[in-house]
């Protein structure tokens, strides 16, 4: 055995062009394993302990947090394709490929002329059946790592373009017994291998080692044009927050994302509207996920497993929306008992995770169960409550309940509830003479089975719920209310294949059914009253071609027929195109990405107000559908292993943009809604260091947005347009942050935020207006001044043009302060967080009085300095 695995190590390693190598001199693309040795050789050492919590994707290395302890492993996956052409090119050569590059893809379909490589690849599951997420799957030729990689959420791997030779097959993973097995791979030989894990208990103190790839690095290894940043549970607790860990507020963070002001937690990526951001809990749509009228979000920071933002370039399996992408993973834990609780200024929360009994779970027809559930709630209406009535409170309640079956297939239960609660009526009417009472919030439930398929893959079967309303009554005025809600049903189904190991198809389809109700009324009479519904099919292909750190393409196309009521029926077809190319050996990437995207529903709410509430509509008679054509061109890359740069600049159309008809129609039904164009273009810089005690990053982001609609107040027939910037056309904005250690243990975290001012449209004066009702005596008007018109006043305001004016620059720089103290039951962290630390006093907006001469302006500031602070358990 060990003659053969040596003479597999001396083939490959003369294969690779580096000759015989003993042990000791392994060349620099190899040797970066020996960490992740390390690791494995002191845990095989180490006495029993309890199992670390996995964050790892297929390919990567995984970070395993044990006590406080971050413990990262090290993998490499190198393609035998990038080492053969690992030689320094002349600038001549460099320029015939470039310019054959076209040629290169013709031919790309043809048959593999390099029939001596074969393909290892299966599955990771534990010994009741469920997949071993993060294990580390090597070749091991001698002690070369032939390849390696880490198992995805399914445990599958796979191990491609190996040379032909014997191999000793390596599984390791924290919390389970190391395994091996010793395999011979055929020239153009595919393996499959379906493995089981002990799990044995495992003690790990005092070790940092740094992941050399990270999930970052996969994506840019993985995936073609689409623009992925990701926040994940590390990066959340230790950014600045308001009040509390909040997964949207930190996505403001990443380039081309924008936030308008202090107090809102929406967001605007690269030009678009609010409304145009898919947000994902779990795969499943949720509409308006916030609280407080959009102060912060519906999402309970100790559910999260990680936050993922697509802001361009996304592929065809998503549709709906024009703008990006969030995607929000609910973490469903490791099937351990363990208890995570927190209290902030705002509200107190708790997440509590463990598995069924097997049994139990055996009874049901599962090999294993694991869940997680949390709740959280306002408390200030219960501490006032002896004093006096203190009219709203917020509510989450949050679940993930993750199951598999003895063949390995996956099911995933995500629910979600959630509401504000305004209530005025129990308010003594001398101090509230209006009384109110107003509500609002989600509902979200999905149903998810998962089998992987042999070869690589997947088949994906959803079915999810989601429901988001809101309701106002006037106790005192029973003939007044308003509602709005809107509800979407959808089943869905994708098949992940992979035919050869460099290229992969996806196919799928959704059947969603969409509605709708927007109702005011008042002494008998509906005003506003909207109300509809609407089916969509989408189905989709796409399909992806890679050479290792060389080539990958991505091609997609979809389909969608939208068929409103009331409304025409509408098809569209959607075709996305992304090529990536890879220089330097693999660490320089260039990207391009072009697609088209729609979307068939619209939020009405104003987005310059800073609070408020989405009413939504659909894309029928009264409102056209969105169609945004897009384009972006990108340079990436990682300079060693510590710092990721990214430059990418981007153009976007959108055609059926909407905003409310100031000059609507009582008796028509369908003006509501105003429908026109806009386009957004810019540059994202990103600058980013991944590793050590001190890291962070830097974030640029260049844009000019512009929306046009037609005028309607102006006198003319046919009315002219006009062209503005939206209130979100934030012309430079930048973001650093940087997570550092301080002394006694404490960990800090900065973020400082610069930007050009907002757009707002500025009074430039004011006069005194004559009224025709005042008119005496032949027809002459009376002089109507502030003196005889003192509820309204005698005076109108002439503005120049719209948004034509900007706010002062707005910057803030916010810190935190976080320290674990280790008990025998568990973890306590204290952490302090200030906002706006040097008190700057950003404008919210301006008003204006004019019963004085000279008229005077005042500002309405954003958050002065602000001091919060709170505790969070875990045991």
């Amino acid at each position: 055995m060990g003659d053969s695995l040596n003479s597999a190590a001396s083939r490959f390693a003369e294969y690779k062009g580096v000759g015989r190598l003993a042990s000791t001199e392994r060349c620099q693309v190899w040797s970066r394993s020996s960490a992740t040795d390390a690791l494995m050789r002191y845990v095989q050492g180490r006495g029993g302990a309890r199992r670390g919590r996995s964050e790892g994707v297929v390919g990567q290395g995984t970070g395993k947090h044990i006590r406080g302890i971050e413990v990262a492993r090290t993998v490499d996956h190198v393609g035998v394709n990038q080492s053969l052409q690992r030689i320094n090119l002349s600038a001549h050569r460099c320029a015939a490929r470039c310019l054959l590059a076209f040629g290169t893809l013709a031919v790309m379909w043809l048959p593999s002329l390099e029939a001596q490589l074969g393909t290892v690849q299966g599955r990771v599951r534990g010994e009741e059946g469920s997949a071993v997420y993060g294990a580390t799957v090597r070749l091991l030729a001698g002690t070369i790592t032939a390849a390696a990689a880490d198992t995805d959420r399914l445990g599958s791997f796979r191990l491609a373009s190996v040379p032909a030779g014997t191999y000793q097959l390596l599984v390791q993973a924290l919390g389970y017994a190391e395994q091996t097995e010793l395999l011979t791979l055929g020239p153009g030989q595919t393996l499959e291998y379906d493995l089981r894990l002990i799990r044995q208990a495992i003690e790990v103190e005092g070790i940092l080692i740094e992941a050399e790839r990270s999930r970052e690095r996969v994506r840019f290894e993985e995936i073609g044009g689409a623009t992925v940043r990701e926040i994940n549970l590390s990066d959340l607790k230790q950014l600045p927050g308001i009040v509390e860990a909040d997964p949207i507020r930190a996505i403001e963070v990443l380039p081309g994302v924008v936030s308008t002001s202090d107090f809102s937690a929406s967001f605007h990526v690269r030009g678009g509207s609010a409304d145009q951001n898919l947000i994902l809990l779990d795969g499943v749509p949720i509409f308006s996920p916030f609280h407080l009228g959009g102060f912060f979000s519906v999402f309970n920071a100790d559910m999260l497993d990680r936050a993922e933002l697509y802001s361009g370039g996304f592929p065809a399996e998503h549709g709906g929306r024009v703008s990006s992408v969030l995607q929000i993973e609910s973490d469903p834990g490791d099937g351990d008992f363990q208890v995570d609780a927190g209290i902030s200024l705002l509200a107190t929360r708790v997440a509590i995770g463990g598995s069924l009994p097997r049994s139990t779970a055996n009874s049901v027809g599962l090999a294993n169960v694991k869940w997680r559930t949390s709740a959280r709630r306002s408390y200030f209406d219960v501490l006032m409550k002896p004093a006096f009535e203190f009219p709203y409170h917020l509510t989450d309640f949050q679940t993930v309940i993750e199951g598999w079956t003895t063949s390995g297939d996956r099911i995933t239960l995500t629910g979600y509830t959630g509401e504000d609660v305004l209530d005025l009526t129990r308010l003594d009417a001398e101090d509230f003479p209006l009384r109110i009472d107003w509500d609002w919030g989600n509902d979200v439930f999905g149903g998810r089975w998962t089998r992987a398929r042999r070869g690589g893959g997947s088949l994906d079967v959803r079915a999810n719920v989601s429901r988001y309303g809101t309701g106002l009554s006037f106790p005192d005025f029973a003939d007044t209310e308003f509602t709005s809600r809107i509800a979407q049903s959808q089943l869905r189904v994708d098949l992940d294949t992979r035919p050869t190991p460099t290229l992969g198809i996806t196919v799928g389809g959704a059947l969603e059914r969409l509605s709708y109700l927007n109702l005011f009324k008042t002494g008998g009479t509906e005003f506003g009253n909207g109300e509809g519904d609407g089916w969509l099919l989408g189905t989709y292909a796409q399909t992806s071609w890679t050479r290792p750190r060389e080539w990958l393409l991505e091609f997609g196309l979809r389909f969608d027929a939208w068929s409103p009521d009331p409304g025409d029926r509408v098809f569209e077809l959607s075709p996305r195109l992304a090529v990536k190319r890879f220089l330097d050996g693999g660490d320089i990437a260039v990207k391009v990405a072009a697609g088209r995207y729609t979307q068939f529903l619209h939020s009405l709410r104003d987005e310059e107000v800073p609070l408020g509430l989405d009413i939504w509509v659909l894309a029928g008679a009264s409102a056209p559908h969105v169609v945004s054509d897009q384009l972006q061109f990108g340079v990436e890359g990682y300079r060693d292993i510590d710092w990721f740069w990214s430059i990418e600049a981007y153009v976007r159309s959108f055609d059926g943009v909407v905003t409310f008809n100031v000059a609507d129609d009582p008796n028509d039904d369908f003006d509501d809604i105003l429908s026109g164009d806009g386009l957004s273009y810019g540059v994202d810089l990103l600058l980013r260091k991944e590793t050590g005690d001190i890291n962070g990053w830097i974030a640029v982001s260049f844009l000019r947005a512009e929306r046009t609609f037609a005028d309607v107040l102006a006198p003319a027939i046919p009315r002219p347009s006009i062209t503005y910037s939206p209130i979100f056309d934030r012309r430079l904005d930048v973001d650093f942050v940087l997570r550092y250690p301080l002394p006694w243990g404490w960990q800090g975290g900065l973020r400082w935020n610069v930007g050009t001012g907002t757009p707002y449209t500025r009074a430039i004066g004011s006069y005194a207006y004559y009224s025709p009702q005042f008119a005496r005596g032949g027809g002459r008007l009376q002089w109507a001044g502030a003196a005889e018109n003192q509820d309204f006043g005698g005076y109108a305001v002439a503005l120049e043009g719209r948004n034509a004016s900007r706010y002062p620059t707005y910057h803030r720089l916010d810190a935190s302060f976080r320290k674990p103290f280790e008990k025998s039951w568990g973890t306590i962290t204290p952490h302090i967080d200030l906002v706006n630390v040097y008190d700057q006093r950003n404008v919210l907006f301006y008003f204006y009085e004019y019963d004085r001469s000279p008229a005077t302006r005042s500002g309405v500031s954003m958050f002065p300095i602000l001091p919060t602070f709170g505790f969070e358990v875990h045991f």
